[in-house]
């Protein structure tokens, strides 16, 4: 009985790495979404995918100070779009490094532009 708890909790333990929690692994990729005169915009999405990816990934809305938070594959390029009412989408191509252990998260923040006539309404 002990060796299958062992094995279930080494198991979950196993697939929680795989899939990060925000509170046991910093992510690798925090991007913030700013307007003009650098106001987050929490109604905001990003999306971020390897450059060698097709098709399209799921956004990710950002949250109320414009952050969003993503676990990536380190040494490889990416694809980070962002959008919000009232705004024109950005891309962006960025290159993730090897993290360091003093800093392992990597920080972009990506300025929107309104379109015309919509700034202030």
């Amino acid at each position: 009985m002990l060796t299958v708890l062992l094995f279930v909790f080494a198991f979950n333990h196993i697939a929680t790495r795989a899939h990060p929690a925000t509170d046991e692994t910093p992510p690798t990729l925090i991007v913030q979404v700013v307007d003009p005169v650098y106001i987050p915009l929490p109604e905001g999405e990003v999306t971020v995918k390897p450059v060698s990816q097709k098709g399209s990934s799921q956004p990710v809305h950002v949250d109320r100070n414009g952050y969003a938070q993503f676990w990536v594959e380190p040494g490889k390029q990416y694809v980070i779009e962002a959008q919000a009412p009232g705004f024109k989408k950005k891309s962006l191509k960025i290159s993730i490094g090897q993290p360091k252990p003093a800093t392992p998260t990597a920080h972009v923040q990506i300025m929107l532009k309104p379109y015309e006539g919509s700034f202030g309404k």
